[in-house]
């Protein structure tokens, strides 16, 4: 079978070559196809072609519900509900197959948003009667785009956590045919890549000031950063990168008795890159998390675990275990979140993909035990926990697992908890499977399109 084609767009011809359990190949050409000699005629169809890139972003394969919620179920957050859907309770179960079809719709649909990303950089400077700042602005966002994408695709496949390794990612920085075969990177390289795009987008974006959490901006481009470089370990950065974005002026930490209204507010003060959907654009995560108040156990696929509710009903005062269903009897002796339950009919719930909280605990991760309590401790008393003080952290270990603890009851089923037990060494402690299994697997439809240029994980 050939490579995937990613020679893709917003509007280019748009053919997918993909296996799917019990089909035989089956090919999906885009119903707004136009010839791509026609797409960047003009800085209205270049518009239109970012606007496309933005969409990609929000398939249900991606921010519109999986890649997220699959970050919690293949973690001790989750537990797969549905019925008996094998697919499904492969992640429940940390035991996710090369086959898998959800592992093989998220690995496809990211590597689609690249190909629309790098039609972008490829072709917007030979757009007519562009302006610079507008070429700027455009280049900007898609390379920014471009790095995020690559960045999730590393920590879900690749060794993210090991700068030393040659797990890596298929790093895709050209408009690809269908004969195109590239291999993976080392970590190292994939790092250098997608901070490259980063710090190039944060250039070209240099001085906007707009700071509208549905389009990348500055404050997105800082946010990115430092994520990346905690994960790469770079904790000065980190640092860096947070505080730019903390004291950006744009962004509200919500206390006690606001912080519920993150989850049924539209681009609220907390959302630093925050997804929009709308009822003829819906997204999944109610319908996944939620469906309806009465819903059983089987018409909801991603359950929160027993150990969550547990986790955050320990914590004392700690007033996110609201955002959790805990009565239903339903779903006892589990519980289902909140954060989606708001809009049963519209089904527009938002997908918070970079909050002003995570750039607080990132900051005190990346400044350590000393120096990073009052940050720990900012999130702790804005959702009605009592401050820690120094003697309740009394070594690095104490205090990576408070922020550990933090992190698990501020993101659950915000896509965090897998990569963060991964990227911390605890996957094997914390979910008793084999330390190989702190990335996904490779889908094997690659290994074989790529003739296995593409090679798999250890472990798989």
């Amino acid at each position: 079978m050939k490579k995937i084609v990613l020679t893709i767009g917003f509007a280019f011809v748009a053919v997918l070559s993909l296996s799917l359990p019990g089909c035989t190949k089956l090919n999906q050409v885009s119903p707004t196809s136009v010839p791509a000699s026609n797409m960047f005629k003009d800085t209205t169809s270049l518009q239109e072609a970012l606007t496309g890139l933005y969409s990609t972003l929000e398939s249900e394969n991606y921010y519109g519900g999986f890649y997220p919620l699959f970050a919690d179920l293949n973690s001790d957050n989750g537990i797969a509900g549905g019925y008996n859907n094998s697919s499904l309770n492969e992640f429940g179960y940390y035991s996710v197959t090369t086959t898998n079809s959800y592992l093989q719709g998220m690995y496809i649909g990211m590597y689609y948003s690249i190909a629309n990303a790098n039609a972008i950089i490829a072709n917007v400077g030979s757009v007519p009667h562009i302006t610079p700042q507008q070429l700027k602005s455009v280049k900007g966002q898609a390379l920014a785009i471009r790095g995020l994408v690559h960045f999730d695709l590393l920590r879900a496949f690749g060794y993210h956590w090991d700068t030393g390794s040659q797990y890596g990612i298929p790093i895709v920085l050209t408009v690809q045919s269908a004969e195109d075969l590239v291999p993976r990177s080392t970590v190292a390289a994939s790092y250098g890549a997608i901070l490259a795009d980063l710090n190039n987008a944060a250039a070209l974006l240099t001085g906007e000031t707009a700071r509208n959490p549905n389009y990348i901006n500055p404050a997105i481009v800082n946010a990115l950063l430092a994520r990346v470089y905690l994960y790469e370990k770079d904790y000065a950065d980190a640092a860096k990168y947070a505080t730019l974005v903390i004291n950006d002026g744009a962004f509200t930490l919500a206390d006690k008795n606001g912080f519920p209204s993150i989850y049924t507010t539209k681009s609220g003060k907390e959302s630093i890159l925050e997804l929009p959907f709308n009822q003829q654009n819906p997204s999944f995560y109610n319908a996944l998390t939620y469906a309806r108040p009465d819903a059983d156990a089987t018409e909801v696929l991603f359950i929160a675990s027993e150990g969550l509710k547990d986790f955050l009903v320990a914590r004392n005062g700690d007033l996110r275990i609201n955002l959790l269903d805990t009565a239903s009897a339903n779903f006892q002796p589990d519980a289902r979140t909140l954060k989606y339950a708001s809009d049963i009919t519209q089904k527009d719930n938002s997908a918070y993909v970079i909050r002003i909280a995570e750039m607080y605990l990132i900051r005190a991760e990346a400044l350590g035990r000393t120096a990073g309590l009052a940050d720990l401790n900012m999130i702790r008393t804005n959702r009605g926990m009592a401050a820690l003080k120094p003697s309740d952290v009394p070594d690095d270990a104490t205090y990576s697992q408070a922020i550990s603890d933090e992190d698990r009851s501020e993101f659950n089923f915000e896509g965090h908890r897998y990569f963060d037990l991964a990227r911390t060494g605890q996957v094997n402690n914390v979910l008793g499977v084999p330390a190989t299994n702190s990335c996904y697997p490779i889908p094997q439809h690659e290994i074989d399109a790529t003739h296995g240029v593409v090679v798999q994980n250890p472990g798989y």
